[in-house]
């Protein structure tokens, strides 16, 4: 499995409040009395501005939770000194913070520079948000902004929704943020292992889902019920596992989805059958939203049981576009003789809402039962049929009979993939050899400028800098490869 890299907290300790916004600063590491965070947070709840909480410059070590969830009311912005500086550690007997807003105002939260650790979610009147909970009224229109960055979430757990985090009617963004070994299990339909959010926009960038588990489905992430937008970049899904289906993110009922220049790397489905990456349950129009997976990674995802589908993508419903990725050592169902209709390392249900476009996308060795069948992409037959049309790719084994609508301008061969590493940018990525015949094989459908590796790394160069003029043609797959040009004229040149 592949190290993951150290996310960088930048924490700014910035603060111009309003002329009437109080800043409240935490001097000790108690759990009550004067100077505590939670007297802060008490003191924030009692104005109506958007007020701001500090810390003691040098003030480091671990704020250990003995008097039950934090609730924060009113707007305000808790800026801690850095998640290496400062933990507050819940061990175990409560949720860490709850966000209440009853009246379902338009609320600003925004929090950064923390570790929030051993939140707990478990009761009947606490199940979901083991780290951090919020719930906006169903009937409200409005949607609260909380805005999360430099804060790593770890070993939180509720029994039911989001192990670390649950929103409900939110728009929530993450930056910089690590959930690792979060867990929903032992309540009513647990998923999320680290977040859950419903009826909400997802902004996520620069990111870490590590380790985390769900009882059944979303092992790092689950987006649930219609009108959610998420937008997912520059971020690592990786080790996390749920029992039915999408082991590293489940994906339900779209308004849109975007996913660009992030892996999904070692996640699974240990008991049921679909989505060892990602499972998608997109509109049941599949014509009324644009989902796009582009600039992506999809390495050894699994789905263990024996009618597994989708280790790298099960697309249940929808439209989805999968362009400029590479789908590597996924692998479905472990058994001698797999299950009929099943495997590939990208799945496609019927029924006509389903639509999947793949371009210039690389798939090598993608494997299906303990054969280690070659299985890259499949359709489940039967009507009504759902259509998924192919261009411009690279198969280790060319699509059966039947299994594309649709295909143009692909080829078939081993892509000569190095190892899953980082080779610049933010999340890892498996290089292309010089002799890969995925170089200038591929398309730019959605004129991308860089490979998933981002600024610094252009998404169509000349493989040979030597020939003139350039001949500039993508590479097929999320990786660009680049010729060193340092030869091309000898050392007098």
């Amino acid at each position: 499995m592949i190290r993951t890299r150290p996310l960088l907290f930048a924490i700014a300790f910035a603060a111009a409040s309003t002329a009437h916004s109080a800043t409240f600063t935490v001097d000790h590491l108690g759990d009550g009395g004067s100077g505590s965070l939670r007297d802060a947070i008490a003191r924030a709840n009692a104005t109506a501005e958007a007020d701001v909480i500090l810390f003691t410059p040098g003030l480091a070590g671990t704020i250990d939770l003995t008097g039950g969830e934090l609730v924060v009311g009113a707007s305000v912005t808790i800026t801690g000194p850095g998640a290496t500086r400062l933990t507050i550690d819940a061990n175990g007997r409560s949720r860490v913070f709850r966000f209440d807003n009853p009246a379902a105002e338009a609320r600003s939260w925004t929090i950064s520079g923390l570790t929030i650790t051993r939140g707990s979610a478990t009761t009947a009147n606490a199940d979901s948000g083991g780290g951090l909970f919020y719930e906006n009224p169903a009937s409200s229109s409005s949607r609260p902004s909380l805005a999360i960055s430099g804060v790593v979430f770890s070993a939180n757990k509720a029994s039911r929704k989001g192990g670390a985090v649950s929103v409900s009617g939110a728009n929530l963004t993450l930056a910089d943020v690590a959930l690792d070994a979060n867990e929903a299990r032992g309540g009513f339909q647990p998923s999320g292992g680290a977040l859950y959010l419903d009826r909400g926009l997802l902004t996520m960038q620069r990111s870490r889902v590590l380790d985390n588990t769900a009882e059944l489905v979303g092992g790092g992430i689950r987006l649930a019920s219609p009108g959610i937008s998420a937008v997912i970049t520059d971020s690592l899904i990786q080790g996390n596992s749920a029992t039915l289906s999408g082991g590293g993110m489940h994906a339900g009922t779209m308004q849109s989805l975007r996913i660009a220049r992030s892996s999904f790397v070692g996640n699974a489905v240990t008991n049921q059958t679909e989505g060892g990456g990602l499972y998608f349950d997109g509109s049941t129009d599949a014509g009324a939203v644009d989902n796009v997976v582009e600039n992506s990674t999809f390495s050894a995802n699994r789905t263990q049981h024996e009618a597994g589908r989708g280790s790298g993508i099960a697309v249940a419903r929808g439209n989805l576009t999968v362009r400029n990725s590479t789908f590597a050592y996924n692998a479905t169902s472990p058994a001698t003789a797999p299950a009929p209709n099943a495997g590939g390392a990208l799945w496609v249900a019927n029924g006509t809402s389903t639509r999947v476009t793949v371009q210039s996308t690389l798939f090598s060795h993608n494997t299906h039962g303990d054969s280690n069948l070659r299985v890259d992409l499949a359709r489940q037959t039967g009507v009504p049929e759902s259509t998924l049309a192919a261009d411009h790719n690279l198969f280790e084994a060319s699509p059966a009979i039947g299994v594309l609508s649709s295909g143009n301008a692909n080829i078939e061969g081993d892509a000569r993939l190095g190892e899953l590493t980082y080779h610049g940018g933010w999340t890892p990525v498996h290089p292309i050899g010089a002799d890969s015949p995925a170089i200038d094989a591929g398309a730019n459908p959605g004129a991308l400028e860089t490979d998933q590796r981002g600024a610094g790394f252009a998404r169509t160069i000349d493989a040979n800098p030597c020939r003139r003029p350039l001949v500039h043609v993508t590479d097929i797959g999320a990786y660009e490869y680049r010729a060193d040009s340092i030869f091309c004229y000898g050392f007098n040149g």
